[in-house]
């Protein structure tokens, strides 16, 4: 076949795209080059080569040629490991079970490698002294977090007037940012200075509150007028807790009531941020009154977790008779006296030391141990009693560990892959943290070795809320949504953006794959769909029909006419692959080709230049990408990359359909536009690398739906690559065409997806 066909340009005298055939080798522990057979297998799979001014081979013949090279791949190459560590959101999560605390503590350890796209792999989750000094410092933090030291205030409600509060009235009567009072509300106009002020409602003491906030909306003049919540401190840069965002209603006598449940420190207010849209901009919207978010009051109502000792601190020591919170040193606070912090203490530690030890251990490496596995552990926390420290300080000692032992830390460890293993496999695949009770009882009893009884836990999984935990973080990794904010669009170019689209962005996404995974609908809804899921600040930004409220999404059946549908017209997905300012056709092409179609492109050769956008609107995108070509070494790639980004050239930055290019040089005047001009059309035509044309975008999208097995085993590997933490290639490749070959009956359904993946040979071997 090579000699037919290929030896001609990729022999001894010519190696197009650097390629040569005549004496390539098949892999071997002492040649890595998988990587090359994958670029033949998809140059000839996807009709690229032989090029198409010479003989083709028939179906037959190529299908006969692949399937050889992958055989031959797969014998050579041994089977990538599945051992790795716990990512840190991971690891986060498993401590929040274990311990039954919610303190965050992703952001005490460093990032994870990402491999293949995702940071489940064992090539992206290394080891160092480094980081086995952070975990310390992160178990230490948790341990901490599960002993509550002092004895709560009974639950009380604090109440803010904020047209009684000293900031606000100084406010007001200054015209600090705009701010004015109405009917006895203070009136935010911008989510800037100053804060509204509610320091009579602030906690005074750690705990869960319930809190209420009264809003309502100042002359909406048909505008969206919402607040964001946020819990934290008032000054400072300490990470604030998202709420949500709530539509202003009601009246000043009225309001709207707003009521959520959160975990504050002593101290923390709640930001309550205005958010307006379209935004008034006085200098050009003097026809009305400038619209705002009245605030009347706020509350917050606990502490109303009472326990004492705390649920976490039950949970972690026990409840023995033998175990007391013992008060030790005395501690200063504004609004209480005589107040001292607790430790927890034993009548006969040692034998309570013991006890907790052996209890949290099985737990913590979630299958049973035995006694000398336990023993190391139990060892160091008893000298450190011996030595004397207390009670409470040996048991920590022995605790974090336990939490920075390999045995916990690390999945898929097992010579042997047994129903312990297969329940902490199912469970991190789906829910990002450590089996729950009813997995662990399966694997006690020897069950979850029946396909049956693993398809019947799937169910009962993706049924259950930790799947958000799934839903979040698979999305946010294949689709790249961690990075959506990692640039903020041109003020200039893109006015109408603001925080309220960047949320509904990421809404319409999480809900878009939630009722794909939850309803088994196809895979091809990612590439295309007459329906998806929408708020009214996405509706307007797509230009579709109203939808009533923006805080909750709508599954909404699309118009016949509309260019949305399928993730690749979601304003998340653009706006990722772009850069806030401008798009570039390489970026979105390379996220088209790895991302949905399996295929990924190579890095640019060094000392290549990267394309740049002409933002000034003087020469297109193309005129820049059709010089680039002519660069030998960048045509070969290119002739893949370009059409998909094409495509999507008719979508801008922050997810609009478009017509032309925004300018804010060159180009004609908009009318009643001052922010940007009117730049080159956009040309969306190209053709496919086998040769299939397309005119625009929908006839683009087309062009995918006819790939669908392709598409279909894109995804199959993604979700491979995201259960089993192993590097999927050519070698796999037959395990990925069997995960698609079983769905295929299901049009390829996303939960019949995952129930294939839990039963692949990769899932379930070591």
């Amino acid at each position: 076949m090579f000699r037919t066909h290929c030896i001609e340009c990729h022999g001894a005298d010519t190696q197009e795209a650097g390629i040569r055939l005549d004496n390539l080798a098949f892999p071997s522990p002492q040649l890595d080059n998988a990587h090359v057979w994958s670029r033949v297998v998809n140059a000839i799979e996807r009709g690229e080569m032989p090029p198409d001014y010479q003989d083709q081979p028939s179906a037959e013949e190529k299908k006969q040629l692949i399937g050889q090279i992958v055989q031959t791949v797969s014998s050579s190459v041994q089977r990538p490991i599945s051992l790795r560590r716990m990512n840190r959101q991971e690891y986060e999560n498993t401590i929040h079970d274990l311990l039954g605390i919610d303190e965050p503590l992703v952001d005490l350890l460093p990032e994870d490698g990402s491999v293949q796209g995702f940071d489940k792999g064992a090539d992206g989750l290394s080891f160092s002294s480094v980081l086995m000094e952070e975990y310390l410092k992160a178990a230490n933090v948790a341990f901490d977090a599960a002993i509550r030291r002092i004895k709560p205030l009974p639950p009380e409600t604090r109440r803010a007037e904020l047209m009684q509060i000293k900031e606000n009235i100084d406010s007001v009567d200054k015209k600090k940012g705009g701010v004015i009072e109405v009917d006895g509300s203070l009136v935010k106009f911008t989510p800037g200075w100053p804060p509204a002020r509610i320091d009579s409602a602030h906690p005074i003491e750690d705990g869960i509150y319930r809190c209420r906030v009264a809003i309502w909306p100042h002359e909406p003049n048909n505008r969206t007028i919402s607040v964001a919540l946020y819990v934290g401190a008032l000054f400072g840069p300490d990470t604030q807790d998202f709420v949500g965002v709530f539509d202003a209603a009601g009246t000043p006598e009225k309001p709207r009531i707003v009521e959520f449940t959160r975990r504050m420190k002593a101290g923390d207010t709640i930001h309550i941020v205005p958010r307006v849209w379209p935004e008034h901009v006085s200098w050009r919207d003097k026809h009305e009154q400038r619209p705002g978010v009245g605030i009347a009051w706020v509350e917050t109502y606990g502490p109303i977790d009472q326990d004492f000792p705390s649920e976490s601190t039950v949970r972690l020591f026990g409840d023995a008779e033998s175990i007391f919170m013992k008060e030790e040193w005395p501690v200063w606070m504004r609004h209480r006296k005589n107040v001292k912090n607790h430790i927890v203490e034993s009548t006969q530690p040692k034998e309570d030391l013991e006890r907790v030890l052996r209890d949290f251990i099985p737990r913590a490496f979630r299958r049973p141990v035995s006694e000398a596995e336990m023993q190391p552990f139990i060892d160091l926390a008893v000298n450190r009693l011996e030595s004397g420290r207390t009670f409470e300080q040996a048991v920590r000692t022995g605790i974090t560990a336990i939490l920075c032992a390999p045995q916990f830390l690390l999945i898929n460890r097992e010579p042997a892959v047994d129903d312990y293993a297969i329940a902490s496999r199912m469970s991190y695949f789906l829910w990002s943290t450590m089996p729950d009770q009813e997995l662990l009882d399966l694997a006690a009893a020897g069950k979850l070795r029946d396909p049956a009884v693993r398809s019947a836990q799937v169910e009962r999984m993706i049924a259950d809320p930790k799947i958000e935990n799934f839903v979040n973080d698979f999305t946010g990794q294949w689709l790249d949504l961690r990075d959506i904010e990692f640039n903020t669009p041109d003020k200039k170019l893109y006015p109408e953006y603001d925080p309220l689209l960047l949320e509904a962005m990421l809404g319409e996404t999480r809900h878009f794959f939630e009722h794909v995974l939850r309803e088994d609908k196809s895979v091809m809804n990612f590439v295309d769909s007459d329906w998806t899921y929408l708020n009214q600040r996405l509706a307007d930004h797509y230009g579709l029909p109203p939808v009533e409220g923006h805080e909750s999404f709508q599954r909404v059946q699309l118009p016949d006419d509309s260019i949305r549908g399928g993730v690749l017209t979601q304003a998340s997905v653009l706006k990722v692959t772009a850069n806030g300012t401008t798009t570039s056709p390489v970026i979105r092409g390379v996220w088209v080709l790895d991302n949905l179609l399996g295929r990924p492109s190579p890095p640019p050769p060094p000392g290549v230049p990267a394309v740049e956008p002409d933002i000034r609107g003087a020469t297109t995108i193309r005129e820049q990408l059709d010089k680039h070509r002519s660069i030998a070494a960048c045509a070969s790639c290119h002739k893949r990359i370009d059409p998909p980004g094409f495509a999507l050239e008719e979508f801008d930055a922050i997810g609009g359909h478009r017509d032309f290019y925004r300018s804010i040089g060159e180009g004609e005047k908009i009318p009643g536009n001052k922010s940007f001009r009117k730049g080159p059309d956009v040309d969306s035509a190209s053709e496919m690398p086998d040769g299939r044309d397309f005119a625009g975008f929908i006839e683009f999208r087309q062009r995918l739906l006819e790939d669908e097995p392709v598409v279909a085993r894109a995804i199959a590997e993604k979700l491979l690559v995201y259960a089993t933490g192993r590097r999927i290639g050519l070698a796999q490749r037959e395990a990925v065409d069997q995960i698609v070959a079983t769905t295929d009956a299901n049009d390829h359904g996303l939960k019949s997806m995952i129930h294939a993946v839990v039963e692949s040979e990769l899932f379930l071997t070591p």
